[in-house]
């Protein structure tokens, strides 16, 4: 993967500050400021999962060096993460520790915090409100972050029962999905060496061989709701195949692992 990163610079003081174009490296964009002396900043855009994990970290280790190891990465665009995804954050912020800085995070969707509570990560990564108050240090709650999606199944639970949406696709495009993930079963037992996914995955194989497609679908659910929580190892064949079912479920076109 080839990132195409122009920078323009300028002089602001006695500070000097570059500013890239945004690198696009698939199901995510950067987007970095540097100041002299000061924190980078790196501005997230798109979805931190299995596939975009692997160049985010090596985008995210290339900014760290002695002279500039705090981090503030401003993840208000990120509009869907999984443990993969964000087992990455706390690797670098490993790597910034080391080198004597941090690594903290601001504006986060109340969508990405809930997944930080379930994955067990909010223990380890410092969140902030804003760009703003991660620079000077005001901390943010997850509770607070979440208070958003909870307003939201408010809002839903509120709704007439005809106007709630069924849980999932149904027919022909699901089971397509379903039968090339199953296809490459071996590939997601070699992901995940630890056998996590494999209640899932069983689950998933006996509703595909029934004739309920409601059955199937609530299989593809939970397999993926799975994926929220527990990271797998890269493999191309796992992040494409759950990437075509995450995309049936959503209205982003593309799925996530790391």
């Amino acid at each position: 993967m080839t990132l195409d990163v122009r920078r323009t610079t300028h002089l602001i003081g006695e500070s000097t500050v570059t500013q890239p174009a945004a690198e696009d490296t698939g199901p995510i964009t950067f987007t970095v400021v540097t100041e002299r002396d000061g924190p980078v900043i790196v501005a997230l855009a798109g979805e931190l999962d299995m596939v975009s994990a692997p160049a985010v970290r090596e985008r995210l280790l290339s900014l760290l060096r002695p002279d500039a190891s705090r981090l503030v990465i401003d993840m208000s665009a990120v509009t869907y993460a999984d443990a993969s995804g964000l087992a990455v954050l706390v690797s670098t912020q490993r790597r910034a520790v080391l080198l004597g800085g941090t690594l903290r995070l601001a504006a986060l969707r109340p969508e990405v915090a809930k997944v930080m509570t379930v994955t067990g990560l909010s223990r380890h990564l410092a969140a902030y409100p804003t760009v703003q108050a991660a620079l000077a240090g005001r901390k943010l709650t997850i509770r607070t972050a979440l208070r958003g999606t909870s307003q939201a199944a408010a809002a839903a639970q509120a709704r007439p029962p005809q106007a709630q949406a069924e849980p999932g696709p149904y027919g022909g495009e699901l089971r397509a999905a379903v039968s090339a993930l199953l296809a490459n079963a071996d590939a997601w037992r070699d992901a995940d060496p630890c056998r996590r996914f494999s209640p899932a995955l069983r689950v998933l194989a006996q509703a595909h061989a029934g004739t309920s497609d409601r059955a199937v679908a609530q299989a593809a659910q939970s397999l993926l709701s799975v994926l929220v929580r527990e990271p797998l190892i890269y493999s191309p064949a796992v992040a494409a195949t759950a990437s075509r079912l995450r995309g049936l479920f959503s209205p982003r076109p593309q799925l996530a692992m790391g």
